[in-house]
């Protein structure tokens, strides 16, 4: 995903190494994105292992495809597939991966049953969501663009609306964790470094990532957003370096489970 550097190497392979993915591994990598968890999976199974790539996004899936290929794997599959509705066998796979895709889905009990389901006995669950609104500098400039248009702040996070930090509570995972029957859960936090190249990528990522604040801002006229969109750019001082770039550090945590055997 472009604008972003992994401080922690687990980040950059999407959990793999906490999934404990290895030669020979089957794995289901969900809200694939552009591929990045998929990739690294599929070196760490070699080719006698397969990774399943899938994402909502079509557009998604095919640039994942793309990129897989032009790696020369042979072991990467590419599927446009919801994660609250994954269709693969049960017991199919040795290994889930999420990143960053969890706090985006309506139903966290439905996605953690289908993952439990097509897990082999003994299988892991990775995922890797955001946490520490607070302390994050995207929900600063969320709230310089809708003062600028003055607009009330956005709801409250909360598990089941889509959003980045709607699942900033590790303990609501951990319980939804529990309930869809996987066990030897475990948490760990980790930070990211993000570098994006201008002022102006930075809100375009945030504009495109952002599903609540875009349909908070359904109906602004495109002159508003303009003017906006200038004072958001101004508001980026504390993270613009020298260079030009956009540099700051997030917080995530990592949720880790298993399917138990028997």
């Amino acid at each position: 995903m472009a604008g972003q550097l992994g401080v922690d190497e687990k980040h950059q392979d999407g959990g793999g190494e906490l999934a404990r993915i290895t030669t020979g591994d089957r794995v289901l990598d969900l809200a694939s994105g552009v591929g990045d968890p998929a990739i690294a999976a599929a070196h760490r199974v070699g080719p006698t292992g397969r990774v399943i790539a899938t994402d909502l996004a079509p557009d998604m899936v095919a640039f994942a495809a793309q990129r897989a290929a032009a790696a020369g794997l042979a072991n990467v599959e590419t599927h446009e597939m919801d994660a609250a509705a994954i269709d693969l066998p049960e017991a199919g796979v040795d290994a889930v991966l999420c990143r960053l895709g969890l706090m985006f889905v309506p139903d966290l009990d439905r996605v953690l049953a289908g993952v439990r389901t097509v897990l082999v006995p003994g299988g892991r669950f990775a995922t890797a969501i955001p946490w520490r609104p607070t302390d994050q500098a995207m929900p600063r400039l969320v709230g310089a663009i809708l003062a600028a248009l003055d607009l009330p702040p956005l709801p409250p996070v909360a598990p089941g609306v889509a959003g980045i930090f709607s699942l900033a509570d590790a303990s609501y995972v951990c319980a939804a964790l529990e309930r869809a029957g996987l066990t030897e859960i475990l948490v760990q936090p980790f930070t990211l470094a993000y570098d994006y190249h201008s002022p102006d990528e930075w809100l375009d990522f945030l504009l495109a990532l952002n599903v609540p604040l875009r349909q908070h801002l359904a109906g602004v006229s495109d002159a508003a957003l303009r003017d906006a969109r200038h004072v958001a750019i101004a508001a980026t001082t504390p993270w613009l370096r020298d260079d030009g770039h956009i540099r700051f550090t997030g917080h995530g945590y990592y949720a880790t489970a298993v399917r138990p055997v028997g």
